[in-house]
């Protein structure tokens, strides 16, 4: 009963005192009605709570059971720890895997080449020399300074991601992709925009004709927001190709490589963009595929979520004496992830540090004979022959490319699984896919490479593109030939060493074959023998021909030459095992220690929290006790009132 409703009728002495004995039984209804739902809520919250945490746990559960029965398999011995299963695996099957899980990134890579030969052959046509060399300058100054960087950055994911979904680590599978997400944005994407802004003033200063330098900042800027989505394709697609979800990947390809064609020929013929409209079909592809990457990571592929979902810790003892309003509840995925990207980079960098370094070697070498080739005597005909020659020959790296991407996932998977014998056999069977598949197409660009080129690129309109041809170009198509194979071989065995977390090992060769051997040669060649583009190309095939021996070396040379086995130049591959374990205990150590010091704060607010509950049912058991009191005396006053009246 409420005080409105003793104001609004007659009030007697007798109604005063049964209204004091039911304020006070009122008040203790609504009190102990309003317990009940707060329980009720508490309850049915704890109820959803369980389940999941049920869920959670059953999950859990079969993991621990397949680990358990791994581990009877042929896990109990010492040495390699390499279970029993491990040698049943076939060179026929091994070359299965690789393919079924790389073949995605061979249609990326087929679909990236067509693409790039399409666009260059539009723009010879509908534009001058002047296009075409700032096509192919371009291309270069966003690979040297954004993409080698990004790839080179998240290759850490085919290391760490596969091994961790091979140690059934999904948890930190999760953790990795935003951390790779946030070092891609902080030192790829940021640093690539400041160098971008101010392109034409720095190839103006290294002595590339103006109107060239001109038409590349803008080639640059148009494809900045292209770059930045590529850091989310890229943490997708190694996150997705670790989870062993190359069909995922493959209909993502098979949706964007039409579209490429498409939005190439309607930006640069269509619609009469003409050279702008190269980066921008490219970044509408590029923002197109991150979407749809993303997508696929956090709502369609109900696996790969699954790396994404947080273990809730509950405390049951608490939950009765606590109201829901002040239950303290673990923050968000979104905020435990935002958390995670931003910690831990210094592990995260020892092993993206090597390949970033290999990255540099390698990409800033071959492009550097691109900015080498913008010196030479008619800068623009040999800018433009460089371009052509590039992106015909980038069809070599479609088979290589599959091998690697599966070699890189199956031999990371093998030894986070501890099955050491699995990765040899990966390893073999990488080199032979990598070897024949790059032999085959070196032989029919011998064979058919320059009658291709020939009649892709001819203008009729334009009297250089046929001088370009036959004086730049056709001298090239043989030596070109010899470096795909070699290349191939390298780039195929590279997906090896870098599932091995082994890229430390190939640093000094890359060194040595590109920046001391290839651009002195080939600088002399050019510039001394005035051998022009052959003497570049001589100089690159000579770095790639001991860039390739020293890989075979590193992966083979162990099992080939025993008293390298133990070398600190060859693959030991007990010891790859021992790292990948080694690498997963000191994060998992790292976590469990942050988590600890969460419990404990979390802890602490509980008990200020009951404290301040407490504090708040005295004070409204007091508040009820005076609210009587006012009533009782709102009553003597309209009795006297009433009085009065009479």
């Amino acid at each position: 009963m409420s005080s409105f409703s003793l104001f609004g009728f007659g009030v007697t002495a007798e109604d005063f005192t049964m209204s004091r004995c039911s304020d006070a039984t009122s008040s203790r209804s609504f009190s102990s009605s309003s317990s009940r739902r707060r329980r009720r809520s508490d309850d049915d919250d704890e109820e959803s709570d369980d389940t999941e945490e049920e869920e959670e746990v059953k999950e859990e559960e079969e993991e621990e059971e397949e680990e358990s029965n791994e581990r009877r398999n042929g896990g109990r011995g010492g040495g390699e720890r390499v279970l029993i299963s491990s040698s049943s695996l076939s060179l026929s099957t091994a070359t299965k895997h690789i393919f079924s899980i790389g073949w995605p990134t061979c249609l990326q890579n087929v679909s990236a080449a067509v693409a790039s030969l399409f666009a260059v052959s539009l723009i010879s046509h509908h534009e001058d020399t002047t296009c075409v060399a700032a096509y192919g300058l371009g291309t270069s100054l966003c690979s040297v300074t954004g993409h080698c960087f990004l790839w080179g950055i998240g290759g850490a994911l085919d290391t760490l991601s596969s091994q961790s979904f091979g140690m059934k680590k999904r948890r930190r599978v999760g953790e990795l992709f935003w951390r790779a997400v946030a070092i891609l944005v902080c030192t790829c994407w940021l640093p690539a925009m400041i160098v971008w802004s101010f392109a034409e003033e720095i190839l103006c200063f290294m002595k590339f004709p103006k109107d060239v330098a001109k038409l590349v900042e803008v080639y640059a800027m148009t494809y900045a927001p292209g770059l930045l989505a590529q850091c989310f394709s890229c943490a997708c697609l190694k996150t997705l190709l670790a989870c062993k979800k190359s069909n995922t990947v493959a209909k993502i390809s098979v949706v964007s490589s039409p579209m490429t064609m498409l939005l190439t020929y309607a930006c640069i013929a269509k619609m009469k963009f003409g050279f702008v409209g190269a980066p921008l079909a490219l970044t509408l592809v590029d923002v197109f595929k991150a979407a749809c990457y993303c997508l696929s990571t956090f709502v369609l592929d109900e696996d790969v979520k699954k790396c994404f979902v947080l273990r809730r810790q509950s405390d049951n003892s608490s939950r009765g004496n606590m109201s829901l309003r002040r239950r303290r509840r673990r923050p968000s995925a979104v905020a435990q992830f935002g958390k995670a990207a931003f910690s831990k980079w210094t592990t995260f960098f020892k092993i993206a540090l090597p390949n970033l370094v290999l990255s540099i070697f390698e990409w800033w070498a071959w492009d550097l004979m691109n900015l080498l080739t913008g010196q030479l005597p008619n800068a623009k005909d040999a800018l433009a022959a460089q371009t052509i020659q590039t992106n015909s020959m980038i069809v070599v790296y479609n088979i290589a490319g599959c091998v690697q991407r599966g070699a890189s996932s199956c031999v990371g998977n093998a030894l986070g699984a501890k099955k050491a014998k699995e990765a040899k056999i990966y390893a073999t069977a990488s080199f032979i896919s990598a070897f024949s598949g790059t032999l085959l197409i070196s032989s029919l660009y011998y064979a058919f490479g320059f009658e291709c080129m020939n009649a892709l690129y001819s203008n009729d309109h334009d009297p250089s593109a046929r001088i370009i041809l036959d004086n730049y170009v056709k001298p090239l198509t043989n030596l070109v030939s010899l470096f795909m194979l070699l290349d191939g071989v390298q780039v195929g065995l590279a997906g090896v060493v870098t599932g091995a977390g082994f890229q430390s090992k190939t640093m000094p060769a890359l060194f040595v074959s590109y920046w001391m051997l290839a651009l002195p040669v080939g600088v002399y060649l050019a510039f001394q023998r005035k051998m022009s583009l052959v003497g570049l190309w001589i100089g690159m095939s000579i770095g790639v021909f001991f860039h390739a021996f020293w890989v075979l070396f590193v992966v083979f040379g162990g099992e080939m030459f025993p008293k390298f086995k133990n070398s600190q130049w060859t693959i030991d591959w007990p010891e790859a095992v021992s790292r990948a374990e080694l690498a997963v205990e000191r994060d998992e150590e790292e976590k469990d220690d942050s988590f600890f010091e969460e419990e404990e704060e979390e802890e602490e607010e509980e008990e200020d929290d009951l404290e301040e509950e407490k504090e708040e049912q005295e004070r409204e058991r007091e508040g009820d006790y005076s609210g009587g009191e006012n009533i009782g005396d709102d009553v003597e006053e309209a009795l006297l009132r009433r009085h009065s009246n009479i």
